[in-house]
């Protein structure tokens, strides 16, 4: 047995044995039966914002797609819009499975290589800033929610429980102000992302890889910080459709919920602890939006329901990667030979 396939045997267990754990939890404690009666009175159910739900949320995971068009499109490499969508299709099913190829970052970076291979470092920077700017607008939008959680009326919930989402709130504001403001002096001041900044960082243990890509997909898009500002905005607006997804799925579900505005601090940060590296986020989401749940003061287990109907959801859109690979099997395995 290889390698690569006990480390995927080992993420599956972490991924198993943590909802597995969350369901022990829920189903034995205090609010076991109410978690029962949660499958139990389906009649209760709201069939149409389940399946706006899904909707909202194949409209942000598209979003996120095209985003990804424009970032490669500005290094002028020939790339259409469907191929943006094929790929992101098949990176967001192979989260969940291991396709016996490549990762899903790793096929979108191969195959731009292979149509301009002296544009291959530019390729890995645009997957790079894609996801920098994931991580940043999902504080931002945690900052939204601080904003306008500190002028909602907060009566609805305990005192204790509006403090424990504020605190997360308030500590992304400080963040999105911080990294805000590092972001513009690194488009602004070249120096900090030179080839000479890049090798001194680069020397630094454990995250030196990591930054060193990240200062050079800065320096590649520095000329075009219109086009940053717009994709910032952008992905702001896509995390906020994953939290109206995610609250979709709980007026669906017809159980006690936070208000939309706590959606905007839970969902961003239930899907940072999503983005660990295990099958899909399985396990990490599940766990930490219950406990925010449970932080805002709801029924132990409803965020637990709420999350697993979500999962569904995700599932659901990873098998339109199914169909993306399926037609495209031959080429994918081809890119994998390279």
């Amino acid at each position: 047995m290889n390698r690569k396939l006990l480390f995927t045997i080992a993420k599956y267990s972490v991924s198993i044995s943590i909802i597995g754990f969350l369901l022990y939890r829920a189903t034995t404690g205090e609010n076991s039966e109410s978690f029962r009666e949660i499958w139990t009175q389906r009649s209760q159910w709201n069939a149409m914002m389940m399946l706006l739900s899904l909707i909202i949320a194949l409209g942000g995971l598209s979003l996120t797609f095209v985003r990804w068009f424009f970032l490669v499109r500005a290094l002028d490499i020939p790339f259409k819009l469907s191929d943006s969508f094929r790929l992101g299709f098949i990176g967001y099913f192979s989260n969940f499975l291991s396709l016996g190829v490549l990762g899903g970052d790793a096929i979108k970076a191969v195959f731009i290589s292979r149509e301009r291979p002296e544009k291959k470092p530019e390729a890995v920077s645009s997957i790079v800033l894609d996801r920098v700017m994931g991580l940043y607008a999902l504080t931002v939008v945690c900052a939204i929610a601080a904003v306008a959680g500190a002028s909602a009326d907060n009566s609805s919930g305990s005192a204790d429980a509006t403090a424990a989402l504020n605190t997360i709130a308030d500590i992304s504001l400080v963040t999105s102000i911080s990294a805000g403001l590092v972001a513009i002096a690194l488009v602004l001041i070249p120096v900090l992302t030179g080839k000479s900044m890049q090798q001194r960082i680069s020397r630094l243990p454990v995250a030196g890889s990591i930054l060193q890509k990240v200062l050079r997909a800065v320096n590649i898009y520095r000329g075009r910080p219109v086009m940053l500002l717009s994709l910032t905005g952008l992905t702001i607006v896509i995390h906020c459709l994953f939290a109206a997804s995610v609250f979709a799925m709980a007026v669906g579900l017809n159980v006690t919920h936070p208000d939309f505005v706590q959606h905007l601090v839970i969902s961003p940060v239930s899907n940072l602890a999503g983005s660990i590296p295990l099958p899909g986020g399985m396990g990490g989401f599940e766990w930490m939006f219950e406990e925010l749940y449970v932080r805002a003061d709801m029924p132990a287990g409803n965020g637990l329901a709420i999350a697993l109907c979500f999962r569904i959801v995700t599932i659901l859109l990873a098998m339109i990667g199914v169909v993306y690979y399926l037609r495209s099997k031959r080429e994918l395995e081809k890119l994998g030979d390279q």
